[in-house]
Order: structure tokens, then sequence, then C-alpha cells
């Protein structure tokens, strides 16, 4: 049985003065990220938000089927696949205030046309503080946590998720079930891991090895602006790579779903062709995009009969 335990956290919320200029620097982050909103609603629902801190090296961004780098400044939509190298932090603005933070060597997908704001973290850190408006949802392929006025946190490796609550009240969700099923709501300070296809584990506060394995930058609260950066388009690189993607086609269904129509015009490169057919196996719902099914003979035979009739010139009685 879990009993109560007195709430605590690893950085401070902040006082009065703490909360009047955040008040500020949210109706300026409205008016910055004006343009990323235009752009979203032009390619999906979903997020859009500026990056306000870009510490390390350079990052990525897969953007419909184009390869980018990005910067500090640089807008983020909903259906951009992220990557962070080993020694960067990406902070990311909201529209409502909300701030989002990627730890090093972190891989994430905005998911487009979510039912509610959703990253998909294939591996590494995310912190979310959600100040305001809709809840955030942040999904592993093992676990999940969802929450308003709250402050998350999510670790991905090969073998096992974990959340942590710093903040607030969050809900655990199971990814297997994640588009219709939540699970129970939790109070602030509670961890949950889950390894491989495990039932969810969890304890009254995080382990001593998570912390230490936490980027250092997420155990205080996630940097707020008043002003935020100009705005820094992406840097084009080239079209994607099957290597650039890879890892991305064997997430759960539900989630790559949309990828077929994303990545299909991909296949006029005979590289791209050429690995993606090598690795079918692995997507079996290119197949029939890789291989269309031939017609049957029947229908062969019909659509060759029609267009010999087409072909053939009609004969016209001679006048005697």
């Amino acid at each position: 049985m879990i009993r109560k335990q007195q709430v605590t956290s690893i950085g401070e919320s902040g006082g009065s003065h703490q909360r009047v200029v955040q008040v500020r620097w949210i109706s300026l982050i409205g008016l910055a990220l004006c343009a990323s909103l235009i752009e979203a609603k032009r390619t999906s629902a979903g997020f859009a938000g500026l990056v306000s801190v870009a510490d390390g090296e350079p990052f990525t961004i897969v953007r419909h089927d184009t390869l980018m780098t990005g910067s500090k400044g640089a807008p983020l939509l909903a259906g951009d696949l992220v990557e962070t190298g080993p020694r960067a932090l990406l902070v990311v603005a909201g529209s409502e205030g909300n701030l989002i933070g990627l730890g090093p060597s972190t891989d994430v997908y905005f998911i487009e046309r979510a039912e509610v704001t959703t990253l998909f973290v294939l591996k590494g850190w995310v912190k979310a503080d959600v100040k305001s408006g809709p809840p955030i949802r942040i999904l592993g392929t093992r676990l999940g946590i969802q929450g308003h006025e709250a402050v998350m946190l999510f670790s991905a490796d090969e073998r096992s998720n974990a959340v942590f609550a710093e903040q607030g009240a969050t809900t655990i969700v199971l990814p297997e079930a994640a588009a219709t099923r939540v699970g129970k709501e939790t109070g602030a300070n509670h961890f949950f891991r889950r390894e491989d296809w495990l039932d969810v584990v969890p304890q009254l506060s995080p382990p001593v090895e998570f912390l230490d394995k936490m980027p250092a930058a997420f155990r205080d609260p996630l940097p707020g602006f008043i002003k935020l950066p100009e705005t820094v388009p992406p840097r084009v690189v080239r079209s994607v790579s099957y290597s650039d993607i890879r890892t991305w086609l064997t997430i759960p269904r539900e989630w790559r779903g949309g990828f077929i129509g994303r990545f299909r015009g991909r296949l006029k490169d005979p590289a791209f062709f050429a690995a993606m057919d090598a690795h079918q196996a692995l997507f079996p719902e290119w197949k029939p995009i890789l291989h269309p099914p031939a017609a049957s003979t029947d229908e062969s035979r019909s659509e060759g009969k029609s267009a010999a009739d087409k072909s053939e010139p009609q004969q016209r009685d001679e006048p005697r």
C-alpha cells in the first residue's frame, strides 16, 4: 500500500515576483510565436513552439521529408522529429507559456493530430512545465505521463521508461492503449518505472539512480524569459535518408500512421527504396507501397480489351 508522504521537490517554484514576470513573458510568447502558429495550422493541428535555449551543439529536425539543423530561435511544429546531441540542452517555449526541456541525446516526435499535445520520446530526457492551457502528454514505448499545471520529467532508454511527477497532479498513461486509456492520477513527487513490458513499479520518490542520471539543468526550474529570441528558421540540409528516420519507422503503429504519406515521395530515390525494401519486415504496412499488387488476370484482360476497343477505328457504312 502506498502511504501519503510530504510533498517535496528538486526545484523551487518561485514567489510572487516570478508570477508577475511570468505573466509578462507569456504575453510576449504569443506574439513571438505568431508565425509558428500560422505555419502549424497550415500543416496540422498540434504543438507550436520556439526554441528559447539551445546550449551545446546544433540539433536536427526532420520536417516533412527534409532534414534540417536548428539553433536558438528555431520554431518547432507538430510533426517535427527532433534529435539532440550528447552535449545539448533545449528549452522550447509554447504559446500558452508552457516550457519543454529536451536533454542530451534525446529523440522526440511532436505528434501530429493527437487529442492532446503529445511528445513521443524514443530515447533521452524530457522535462515539461505545464503552466496553463490544455494538458501535455509525454509517451515512451512502455510508459507515459500527462499533466496540467504540473512539472513532469520523463526518461527513456533501451529497456525502460521512467516518469517523475515533480509538481502538481499528473496521470499515468499506458502506451499500449494511449489513444483511449489513461491510468490513475498521482500526486506530486511520485515516481514510476516500467522495464520491458512488465508491471509499472511505483515509488513515493525518485531513486538515487534516476537523480544521478538526470541532466543537471533539469534539477532547477526550466528558464522562462521576458523577451524571447528572434525567430531563426532552421537550415535545410537535404532530403531525408533511410538512416535519418529508420528508428521512427518502427514506433507503435498508431503514431507512425502518417509516415507513409510523408515519406512515400522519397521512394523515387533508388538508395532510399533499396534500404526500405531490405527492411520491410520491420514495417509491414509499407509492403503494398514498395511492391503494389499486380492486377488480376481478369482485370488485365478487361483493361486490355477496353484499350483495344478504343484504339480500333470504328467502321462506317459506305453510302450506296
